[in-house]
């Protein structure tokens, strides 16, 4: 995890409460945020908020603000649903008032206990939309149901799911762009760059934490490997 003397800040840092795929110690970030130079912090842990107790703690100890958010699986958004993707795709939701926090525990909790889908919990656009008062929303970058669209040449409903996600948040969507050299993320920018244009939509770069330093990677890769077996 690294930052920059420009004031980076991660929004999707994912803690070992992403079970089998994140591997950042919660009590490990708030002295990583302060080497890497952050002055805040952004939890997006997938499908849950187990950490935001600890992990809040560990920012302010440090004096690093935390930005609790949460990678949640969505269905509804974007025609066809989940269906075409292994794993639900997800939009990174970020609380930024108390309204904001209720409203994510809420539909945290919505995902667990009123799913439509069998392998893991999620929500409904729709649920989302009704719950959206303090929130921040994120456009889902290369693993959300908007950049897929765009690499398989359906810019039609690619825009159309962005259209919505900016009716309903207005000044609070963001368009994220992540660049990692990556054929499908730069197949998908130059949809998402011209939408965000058109429409005066901020982008924002992102990046998915998953582990500390480069020498974790193996460590991770072999986490990775234990939830295929998992699954």
């Amino acid at each position: 995890m690294s930052g920059s003397d420009q004031g980076f800040v991660h929004l999707r840092v994912r803690s070992a409460y992403s079970l089998l795929e994140g591997a950042i110690k919660p009590g490990d970030l708030g002295g990583l945020a302060v080497a890497a130079g952050m002055p805040a912090l952004g939890l997006a842990d997938r499908a849950n908020l187990f950490g935001a107790l600890e992990i809040s703690q560990s920012l302010k100890d440090k004096g690093v603000q935390p930005l609790i958010g949460c990678a949640l699986p969505v269905t509804g958004i974007g025609e066809g649903g989940a269906e075409r993707w292994s794993r639900a795709p997800t939009v990174v939701l970020i609380a930024k008032s108390e309204a904001g926090w209720l409203n994510l525990m809420a539909l945290s909790s919505r995902a667990y206990t009123a799913s439509s889908l069998e392998t893991e919990p999620a929500v409904d656009w729709a649920d989302i939309a009704a719950r959206n008062e303090g929130l921040i929303l994120l456009s889902g970058g290369p693993d959300g149901p908007v950049n897929p669209l765009f690499v398989a040449g359906r810019e039609g409903e690619a825009e159309a799911a962005l259209a919505r996600m900016q009716a309903v948040f207005g000044d609070r969507f963001y368009v994220e762009l992540q660049r990692h050299g990556l054929p499908d993320e730069m197949a998908a920018e130059p949809g998402l760059v011209a939408f965000a244009y058109q429409h005066d939509a901020p982008l924002v770069a992102t990046n998915d934490v998953y582990f500390s330093t480069a020498a974790m990677h193996s460590p991770h890769d072999a986490l990775l490997c234990i939830a295929a077996v998992e699954k």
